[in-house]
C-alpha cells in the first residue's frame, strides 16, 4: 500500500491505495481516503495514525510522517508513548442532550412512564430520540453507537448497561396512556422555558409501512410515498407555528385523513387544553368536519375540499373578477362572510392555463383511442356492440372524460360517432379557482393565502421524520414496539425542533440540517502519553472554527462542565 496526494484547486488531498491488477493492468484501489491536510491539528493527526494503523501495514506512519515533514508540520515534543484511546461524537449529541436537560426531559419521562428497576427510561428514551438525530440505527445496533458517542459522560449512564434487551423493554413502557401525559408535559415546558404561547396548529397525516405481514395495527390503505402492497400504518402530526412538534396519533393503515381530525382536535383540546388556530389541507377538510369545529367553536384556516362550483361562491362574489384583490405571484382573491366562516377564493391564472391544457391533453389522447377503435370498427375487428362499449369505456376512464365525450352508435352496425359535450367548455369556467375557510375575519385576502402556505413546515416535519430519522418504514413488529418507536421518532423530532427555534430566534441563517452538519464535525479524542514523568490523558476538543463557535454559543454548550478544550490526568 501506498500514500499518494491529487491536486485539485490550489489543494492536496490524500488518500492510500493498494495496486490491484485486473486482466492485463494495474489500478488503484482506495484503501483510506485521508484528505486535504492543510491546518492540521494534533488530534486530527492523532486519529489518521489511528486509521492507519488498522490497515495492517507498518510502512505507512513512517510515509504519512514523511509526508508531514514535508509540508512543514511541526510535531509535538518527543514522548516515549502515546495512544489514541478513543473518539467521541461530541457536537450534536451534547447541543440534543443540553435541550433535554432545559425542557426537563428525563424527570417528566420517569414520572409518566412506570419502569420498575434497572435504568431509567428517561435516560433509555433521550439516548435512543438522540441516536435518531445523530445515527438512526437499529434498535441492536444501539449499543454499539452509544459506546462511542460523548453521551455516557453527560447522561452518567455506563454504555454496558444499555443492552439490546433494555432498549426494546424500554418501548413497552412507551404506550399513549403514558406517552400523552409526556408529550403535554413537554410541551408545557418548552413553551415556558423558551417563552412564547400556541397561537397555531399544523395537523397533518402520512402513512409508514412494513416489510414484513406480522404487525397486528398494519393493513392495506391509501399509500403516501410508497407502494401499495405494502402493509401500512397512518400517523398524525401536530406542530405549533414555530414548527416545534406538539402530538402525534398512531391508527391502522386504512385510517382515512377524514376520519383522522376529530380524535386529534379531541386531543389537542382535552388534553392539552389548546384552542390554537387548527391549519389543515383539503384532505381533511370535509363539510361534516367543519360543521363539527364550528360545534366546537374552534378556530380554524383549512383548503376546502369542496371545488368552487360547488360553494356557489362565484354567483354570491358580486365584484368581476378583474376588480378582485391582487395578492401577487399571479393570483387575485376575494372574499364572503357567511355565519362564522370567511371564504377566501383565489384565482390563479398559471394554475388555470395549466388545468386547461392537462384537461385538453387528455381529451386529446382520449379522442386519438376512440378513433383508433372506430378503425377496427370499420375493419371488421369488433364483432359485437358489446365488444365496442367495452373497448369505449375503458379509454374514457382511463383518460377520465366520461363527462366531456359522448359517443353515439349507429343504427346499423357497430360505427360511432364522437362529440365534446357542453360540459367542457363549462369545465374552463373553474380552472384555476381555489376555496380557502378561516374563522380569522381580521385576515386580509393576502393574509390568508401566506397564512396557509406557511403550513409547508408540518410537510417538511414529516419529510424529515421519514427521511433522517427513521421513521420510514417500520422495523419492530408488535404493536406495542410500534407505538414505542414511533414516539422514539417524534421525540426525535421535537428535539430537533427545538435546535431550530434557536437557530431561527437568534436570526442566524442556517438551516438546522447544516448545524447538525457543522456540529459533528466537534469531537473529543483521548490521546494517552506516556512521558518519563509519567502517563498523561488528554481529553482534547477537535479544531473550533467561526461556524462551531456560534453554534456553541446558541446551544449553550460551553456552559457544559465537560467542554474545556484539554483537561489532563496525569498518573504515576
Amino acid at each position: 500500500m501506498f500514500i499518494q496526494g491529487i491536486d485539485r484547486r490550489g489543494h492536496t488531498y490524500y488518500a492510500v491505495y493498494r495496486g490491484k491488477r485486473l486482466i492485463n493492468k494495474v489500478i488503484r484501489e482506495t484503501k483510506l481516503y485521508i484528505g486535504c491536510l492543510d491546518d492540521l491539528d494534533e488530534p486530527r493527526r492523532i486519529e489518521i495514525e489511528k486509521k492507519l494503523e488498522e490497515l495492517g501495514d507498518p510502512s505507512l506512519i513512517p510515509k504519512f510522517h514523511s509526508i508531514l515533514l514535508s509540508r512543514g508540520y511541526k510535531f509535538p515534543s518527543p514522548v516515549s508513548h502515546y495512544s489514541v484511546e478513543n473518539v467521541y461524537e461530541y457536537g450534536r449529541e451534547l447541543a440534543l442532550h443540553k435541550v433535554c436537560e432545559e425542557i426537563d426531559f428525563i424527570n417528566i419521562i420517569n414520572h409518566y412512564g412506570y419502569k420498575g428497576g434497572g435504568p431509567e427510561l428517561g435516560r433509555i428514551v433521550e439516548v435512543m430520540a438522540i441516536a435518531r438525530n445523530c445515527n438512526p440505527c437499529s434498535y441492536f445496533q444501539l449499543h454499539e453507537w452509544y459506546s462511542r458517542s460523548s453521551l455516557p459522560f453527560f447522561l452518567r449512564f455506563p454504555s454496558e448497561e444499555l443492552t439490546y434487551d433494555v432498549t426494546i423493554r424500554a418501548l413497552n413502557y412507551l404506550q399513549p396512556k403514558n406517552t400523552v401525559p409526556m408529550q403535554v408535559a413537554l410541551y408545557e415546558n418548552i413553551r415556558r422555558v423558551y417563552g412564547y404561547e400556541c397561537e397555531r396548529l399544523d395537523i397533518d397525516i402520512t402513512s409508514t409501512y412494513f416489510e414484513g405481514s406480522e404487525c397486528i395495527l398494519a393493513e392495506y390503505g391509501h399509500p403516501r410515498g410508497h407502494g401499495s402492497d405494502k402493509l401500512q400504518i397512518v400517523v398524525a402530526f401536530v406542530v405549533d407555528q414555530k414548527g416545534v412538534l406538539v402530538t402525534h396519533k398512531v391508527w391502522q393503515g386504512n385510517r382515512t385523513d377524514v376520519k383522522s381530525l376529530k380524535p386529534v382536535d379531541r386531543c389537542l383540546n382535552n388534553e392539552f387544553g389548546l384552542d390554537a388556530q387548527r391549519v389543515v389541507d383539503r384532505g381533511m377538510a370535509t363539510w361534516e368536519n367543519l360543521n363539527y369545529m364550528d360545534r366546537k367553536k374552534e378556530r380554524y384556516l383549512v383548503a376546502l375540499r369542496a371545488s368552487v362550483k360547488g360553494t356557489g361562491l362565484l354567483e354570491e362574489i358580486k365584484i368581476p373578477r378583474e376588480e378582485w384583490v391582487d395578492i401577487g405571484d399571479k393570483q387575485v382573491a376575494a372574499s364572503v362572510i357567511k355565519g362564522r366562516r370567511k371564504y377566501v377564493v383565489v384565482w390563479n391564472s398559471e394554475v388555470a392555463e395549466a388545468n386547461k391544457k392537462e384537461r385538453e391533453s387528455k381529451i386529446s389522447k382520449a379522442e386519438e383511442g376512440l378513433k383508433t377503435i372506430l378503425e377496427s370498427v370499420e375493419k371488421g375487428r369488433v364483432e359485437s356492440r358489446a365488444e365496442r362499449d367495452e373497448k369505449i369505456g375503458y379509454v374514457k376512464r382511463k383518460y377520465g372524460v366520461t363527462r366531456y365525450l359522448f359517443t353515439k352508435g349507429s343504427r346499423k352496425g357497430f360505427s360511432f360517432t364522437i362529440e365534446r359535450t357542453e360540459a367542457l367548455a363549462e369545465a374552463g369556467k373553474y380552472d384555476g379557482y381555489q376555496v380557502f375557510v378561516t374563522t380569522e375575519f381580521d385576515l386580509s385576502e393576502k393574509d390568508v393565502v401566506e397564512s396557509y402556505r406557511t403550513r409547508d413546515q408540518i410537510e417538511k416535519a414529516i419529510r424529515t421524520l421519514k427521511s433522517v430519522l427513521g421513521l420510514h418504514p417500520q422495523n419492530v413488529r408488535t404493536k406495542e414496539h410500534v407505538l414505542g418507536n414511533i414516539f422514539v421518532c417524534a421525540t426525535a423530532f421535537q428535539l430537533r425542533s427545538i435546535l431550530k427555534m434557536k437557530i431561527q430566534d437568534e436570526g442566524l441563517d442556517m438551516s438546522v440540517e447544516k448545524a447538525m452538519k457543522t456540529l459533528e464535525r466537534l469531537k473529543a479524542v483521548h490521546i494517552v502519553v506516556e512521558k518519563d514523568e509519567g502517563i498523561q490523558v488528554h481529553r482534547k476538543l477537535t479544531r473550533i472554527d467561526d461556524d462551531i463557535r456560534t453554534l456553541v454559543e446558541i446551544f449553550n454548550l460551553a456552559e457544559n462542565e465537560k467542554f474545556p478544550e484539554v483537561e489532563t490526568e496525569k498518573f504515576k
